[in-house]
């Protein structure tokens, strides 16, 4: 997986517009799992300063502004952040890079936040570099909470023209079939785009069973992107040196310590260093 393909991929003008479509102000968490999660780390990071990597335009940002009023957005896509700038013009924002936060100081934040799967746009070995960086970051007792896609769940192995999610059982509704074609009228060209992108990435899929990298049906199969699998998910980030808090499914239920397996569709991790 070439991380400046996803680079490319979120920093295009199409992408970053359909970011401010569902980015503002005002706006909630993408799921039950993010919310727990944030809300455990809220209790223990409250008043300590916040780093939002892969901000984005802005979609945590008034979620994180509750914890803390020092607040700081990252994201390695110049064009995501100038639209943070439009919607937050008092900010910091910075275009920068998860592997390498040079820029700044060992400590520096008591919680950092990657959501929306972000760390899944670098390669498996980049990972750890990611929470490496992280932890150097951290303060000792600085939170870290980050999600990231599950390998055994229904965004792996999505196809342009599936009637049912991987995982999923296809159950047939007029109405369903109604949208599902509509939605392919009103947006050929986007029908275009994601056959051509799936068609291009199929041969680059790498299954490991424990992990994988293959494409992601949004933005149009344009995303290459790294799955997880619970018991990888903890090898990461133990073996960064965290250790894991809480491990949340996207429904806000708790994987289970001794869990081997999970279907959720993605993972939220609370650690601490």
């Amino acid at each position: 997986m070439s991380t400046d393909h996803n680079r490319d991929v979120f920093d295009s003008a199409r992408v970053a517009a359909a970011y401010v479509e569902y980015a503002g102000p005002t706006d909630g968490f993408l799921d039950r799992g993010e919310a727990a999660a944030l809300v455990a780390a809220a209790s223990v990071a409250r008043g300590t300063p916040v780093l939002d990597v892969g901000v984005g335009s802005g979609r945590t940002t008034a979620l994180l502004r509750l914890v803390s009023d020092c607040y700081v957005a990252i994201d390695y896509a110049p064009n995501m952040i100038e639209a943070f700038r439009r919607n937050f013009p008092d900010l910091q924002a910075h275009v920068a890079d998860a592997r390498n936060l040079t820029a700044f100081t060992d400590g520096e934040f008591g919680l950092i936040v990657f959501s929306n799967n972000g760390i899944d746009t670098v390669t498996h070995e980049e990972r750890g570099r990611v929470l490496a960086e992280f932890g150097r970051l951290l303060a000792d007792s600085g939170v870290l909470v980050f999600s990231t896609l599950n390998r055994n769940g229904p965004s792996f192995g999505e196809k342009p023209f599936q009637l049912s999610r991987p995982t999923q059982r296809f159950i047939f509704s007029p109405k369903r079939a109604v949208t599902a074609i509509g939605r392919r009228l009103l947006d050929p060209a986007g029908v275009v785009r994601s056959v051509r992108n799936w068609w291009s990435a199929k041969s680059r899929v790498d299954d490991r069973g424990s992990w994988a990298i293959a494409p992601l049906a949004a933005h149009d199969f344009a995303p290459f992107m790294h799955f997880t699998t619970v018991s990888d998910v903890r090898s990461l980030v133990t073996g960064a040196g965290f250790t894991i808090v809480e491990i949340f499914a996207d429904d806000g239920s708790i994987v289970a310590p001794d869990a081997v397996a999970s279907s959720a569709d993605n993972f939220t991790i609370v650690a601490r260093k």
